[in-house]
């Protein structure tokens, strides 16, 4: 999970429209081809903003296993300084179920009094399996801190 509060002075509508121009954002951005390209998909409702990124180009398909990686948060104005705040989660119902499954294992091994390898099998599995969606967090990062520079350079240009 990372938390993200970006701020900057100008009205919601140029931030919006900076979020939303995906090509003016990845445009100069160098990205490594061998996983695939990210695409990042917007979606908007009022104030709120939810941002998913999607690997194209690779050899196998980038299924967004359980609600994938995605950025969750809201674009607000106050005072003439537009504010973007939220989190970027991954996979967070896949995580809570393995979380809850890890305790019960560390539980069970501490009331036995033995010890299990079944928790280190779990997070080693979940690094491996999850690598790509991981990656995705600093993608989406990445995605909106170049969508509030861009909108510093537009503003800065007039």
């Amino acid at each position: 999970m990372i938390i993200v509060n970006y701020k900057i002075h100008t009205s919601k509508d140029e931030v919006v429209s900076s979020i939303r121009d995906e090509f003016a954002v990845c445009e100069a951005e160098k990205f490594d081809n061998t996983n695939g390209t990210p695409k990042f998909h917007i979606k908007e409702n009022g104030d709120k903003i939810k941002i998913s990124c999607e690997f194209i180009g690779r050899t196998s398909k980038d299924n967004g296993f359980l609600e994938g990686t995605y950025f969750i948060g809201k674009v607000r104005e106050a005072d003439g300084v537009s504010s973007v705040k939220g989190v970027i989660l991954t996979a967070p119902i896949y995580h809570s179920i393995f979380l809850a499954l890890v305790i019960f294992f560390i539980y069970q091994c501490i009331t036995i009094g033995g010890i299990s390898v079944v928790p280190i099998i779990l997070i080693i599995f979940n690094v491996f399996m999850f690598r790509d969606e991981f990656r995705k967090q600093g993608l989406i990062k990445r995605y909106l801190f170049r969508s509030m520079k861009n909108t510093f350079a537009r503003i800065s240009n007039k």
